[in-house]
């Protein structure tokens, strides 16, 4: 179903009425997206990768030939016009060490003419843009680890790239190995496999594939498990589990492949959060409980992973207690604990950075943890948000580009705790709100527009008057765009590249437009 969204002014009273295909009220129109998300009605819950894409498409059959040409074809369609590839925005993390993948492609099966004439370009940005990775507070992940490898393998090949001005990542590469389980590293499934092409030429290959999932896959990663079958020459007759689960991928997604799959666990449980923050479940109470219900048949004594098959991790812990709390089931989140260091909580074992985005939503489900943890714990991650905070104003996040995705959290969540301290956050969100109604750190975006738009709701709801001009406008930029029947949003969070999960930035868009709709609307007609 498609809705064509906009605005015009009642006759009578000058009040904004939203329109929806020619008049159909917002509540409909959300109803509609709602319910659709909620059936997890799509096929695709994240968008492909160039990163992902590249590496399935360097295995070759018996013979040497590519066994996915058309990936090859497809990547050099997606060059951009400045030589790179990767996501829409220009983060020289992602679109170098992309580029950097994809150059390597060209080197070894780049036959035709046109396909040197791409190589060369891809190795001409990284020349121009290896400065830039100093400037960028955030790496994909892994990217210390990887970079390194894909190096050695450049200079193999002899590709032209400014080896010396990059050499500084072996030496941080080194230092991550040391802290690594390095002994047990291909005998007990760690984080550190879903960056297993980073281990290229020192890795058990056949520890390895002992700790393919029952999927197929290695730790959810279609180019860690592309990477593994590339080192096995009989990979299709010895692993057909992992070349389903690659070419199913393939079949469903039209452009590449994704950098997680499956995901089941983190886009029902982040659906099930903006859905609630935006108002919008309660019309839905059987799709809830069928979605928490198999939330619950995967929750462990150690909490729960993006995905069902994957290891478990405090984040989406955190998202999935908040879901089923929410919903009124009675589960015990002891479990977040474990993840508790000295000054913050961790979101992985190993991990080198905290994340403000991860202990905001741990603090989020403080209620979930043992009673005489809870004052211990909340102090500590206070403690570490507010002295993360930039200039005292926002700030940044390990698992998202964009400033106001953290930032939005941080509005929602602690003003139940330090009211006092949330002016200069509203001041500033407030002053970068661009004339067409959107947020966007680099350009305007619907997901940043929404995740601003929703927390700017709440705090005008729950501690004081906003500004209404603001929020109608960026209602409207929602609206008019026809933000959630996009089929492609920016590129916004960090994986081993940059990617945009479809399902959970719709849920965001309408979460906010939810709230906007309860706080402004009557009968669907909204009050100035």
């Amino acid at each position: 179903m498609h809705y064509p969204g906009g605005s015009r002014r009642e006759p009578d009273s000058g009040r904004r009425v939203v329109e929806v295909e020619g008049g159909t009220r917002l509540s409909a129109y959300l109803d509609y997206n709602v319910g659709d998300i909620l059936r997890m009605n799509t096929s695709r819950p994240i968008q492909p990768t160039d990163y992902d894409t590249c590496w399935v498409a360097r295995l070759t059959n018996a013979d040497g030939t590519l066994a996915y040409p058309d990936l090859l074809g497809q990547l050099l369609e997606r060059q951009q016009a400045d030589g790179s590839w990767g996501g829409t925005i220009p983060y020289a993390h992602d679109r170098l060490l992309t580029t950097l993948a994809i150059v390597l492609l060209l080197a070894r099966f780049g036959r035709r003419r046109r396909d040197h004439a791409q190589r060369l370009a891809g190795e001409r940005y990284i020349w121009q843009h290896a400065s830039k990775l100093r400037l960028e507070q955030h790496r994909t992940v892994g990217f210390e680890m990887i970079l390194p490898t894909l190096l050695s393998e450049a200079r193999e090949l002899d590709v032209n790239l400014p080896y010396t001005q990059l050499q500084h990542y072996q030496r941080e590469r080194t230092r991550k190995l040391s802290i690594l389980p390095a002994q047990r590293l291909f005998e007990i499934r760690t984080s550190a496999l879903f960056s297993l092409e980073a281990f290229a030429g020192g890795m058990d290959v056949e520890g390895a594939t002992n700790l393919l999932l029952e999927d197929g896959s290695m730790a959810t990663s279609p180019s860690a498990t592309a990477f593994l079958l590339g080192q096995i020459p009989d990979w299709r007759s010895r692993f057909p589990e992992s070349v389903r689960y690659l070419e199913e991928l393939m079949l469903r997604y039209d452009a590449g492949l994704p950098p997680i799959a499956p995901c089941d666990i983190f886009v029902r449980a982040w659906s099930l959060y903006y859905l609630y923050h935006g108002n919008l479940l309660a019309e839905h109470a059987e799709l809830v409980r069928i979605n928490c219900e198999y939330l619950l048949s995967h929750w462990g004594s150690e909490g729960i992973g993006w995905s069902s098959t994957g290891l478990p991790e405090s984040d989406d812990t955190a998202m999935t207690l908040l879901a089923l709390c929410r919903a009124g089931y009675d589960i015990d989140g002891s479990g977040l604990l474990a993840y508790e260091r000295d000054r913050h909580f961790a979101v992985l074992e190993h991990e080198r950075d905290p994340s403000v985005s991860v202990n905001l939503h741990v603090l989020e489900a403080l209620d979930a943890i043992p009673a005489r943890a809870r004052a211990r714990v909340r102090d500590k991650i206070l403690a570490y948000v507010l002295r993360a905070r930039h200039n005292g104003t926002f700030w940044t996040d390990k698992w998202h580009l964009s400033p106001y995705y953290p930032t939005s959290r941080a509005l929602m969540i602690l003003p139940s705790y330090v009211p006092d301290e949330m002016g200069a956050t509203m001041d500033w969100l407030l002053a970068t709100q661009h004339a067409s109604g959107a947020w966007g750190q680099y350009a305007p975006t619907a997901e940043e527009t929404a995740l601003t738009l929703l927390a700017l709701l709440k705090y005008h709801r729950e501690v004081r008057p906003l500004p209404h001009e603001p929020l109608h406008r960026a209602a409207r930029y929602l609206i008019t765009g026809e933000a959630p029947f996009q089929q492609h949003y920016p590129e916004l969070w960090f994986s081993k590249a940059l990617y945009s999960p479809t399902v959970v930035v719709r849920s965001t868009i309408l979460a906010s437009l939810g709230l906007y709709r309860d706080t402004f609307c009557e009968n669907g007609l909204v009050s100035s």
